[in-house]
């Protein structure tokens, strides 16, 4: 059976016609009913009665903010200074308790880089004595100026003073170091070459501060002041570099230009065996070397008794045994380049 179609205007009444669903001023259903206007305009706009007023306003005048300037290209450089300067400090504060016994805290003071080329009226009063250290071509490129006191205590500590005593009793008016003095201080105070810059050696200790001024020349010098402080003993020291020291040649095997052949031995170990052993070997006999398996095999120069100047593992290449470098002797590639 075929049902009757609805009228338009029942349909109407259904889904509601076009001006009724774009009525703006219609009501908002919501699930308490429909909204009023003031609940309408709260949604819209917030409260804001927390703003400041009329009388919390920003001023109309702004103070202007003074920028800080970039610093220059001195400053930089100064401030770059001080920092090594105060790398300089820690290492001569651990090398010195370790090389001494005088175990003092070393702090920086100043740094500044010497106007004067020379060191005439550079160097302050009252030092005991001036560790000249340079390269190996003997050219002195830092020195320290060690005070008199410090001088005096580190001689106390190796003569076996008690903890608390910093000196000896003979520091005072006129009072100088002696030959048996710098010979001891030579011995003690060697290492401090590498805390002020690497790859430099003690070449003298110089007590004629007149003489000390005229064997470093440069450039580019730089003194730094430093404090040191220790139970009994308050002083200040003096370090003056070259900047050319920083730069020194790194120490390799340079090759000859002329063709010169070189002996190299690769040995793995040496055995002293009795005569009647020897004599008893046969095929498949075994020698223990008495070695770690994991030994390198050392390479000598000029023969089966010349010096080690290599060290290396040993292993296989192709059908030929061969021998990787894995070290070298620093110590007598150095003294061969002297």
């Amino acid at each position: 059976m075929r049902g009757e179609s609805p009228s338009e205007t029942d349909m109407d009444w259904a889904i509601g016609s076009d001006d009724e669903m774009m009525d703006p001023d219609r009501p908002i259903p919501t699930s308490k009913g429909v909204l009023t206007s003031a609940e309408i305009e709260a949604l819209l706009r917030p409260d804001l009665s927390d703003m400041p007023g009329e009388a919390d306003a920003a001023p109309q005048s702004v103070e202007a903010r003074k920028i800080p300037a970039l610093p220059t290209a001195e400053e930089k450089a100064a401030r770059e200074l001080r920092v090594q300067a105060g790398q300089m400090a820690a290492r001569l504060s651990l090398t010195l308790g370790q090389c001494s016994g005088v175990k003092a805290a070393v702090g920086l003071q100043s740094a500044e880089r010497l106007n004067d080329a020379g060191l005439r009226g550079q160097i302050p009063a009252g030092q005991g004595a001036a560790l000249c250290f340079g390269a190996r071509d003997q050219t002195v490129c830092a020195m320290i100026l060690l005070p008199g006191r410090l001088a005096d205590a580190i001689i106390a500590k190796a003569c076996g003073a008690p903890p608390a005593v910093m000196d000896t009793g003979r520091v005072g008016d006129g009072w100088t170091l002696s030959a048996i003095d710098c010979a001891l201080l030579e011995q003690l105070l060697a290492p401090l070459g590498e805390a002020v810059q690497r790859e430099l050696r003690l070449i003298a200790i110089e007590t004629d501060m007149a003489y000390v001024a005229s064997l470093m020349t440069g450039e580019a010098l730089v003194r730094s002041e430093f404090t040191v402080e220790a139970p009994g003993l308050d002083t200040t020291m003096t370090v003056i570099t070259s900047q050319m020291s920083g730069h020194t040649a790194k120490l390799d095997i340079v090759p000859s230009a002329l063709p010169v052949t070189a002996m190299l031995t690769a040995r793995i170990a040496s055995l002293n065996v009795p005569l009647s052993k020897i004599t008893a070997l046969k095929a498949g006999s075994t020698l223990l070397l008495g070695l770690p398996a994991d030994q390198p095999v050392e390479v000598l120069s000029g023969g089966r008794d010349g010096p080690v100047v290599l060290e290396g593992d040993i292993g296989r290449k192709g059908n030929k045994i061969a021998v990787k470098i894995t070290g070298m002797n620093r110590s007598l590639i150095k003294d061969t380049n002297d």
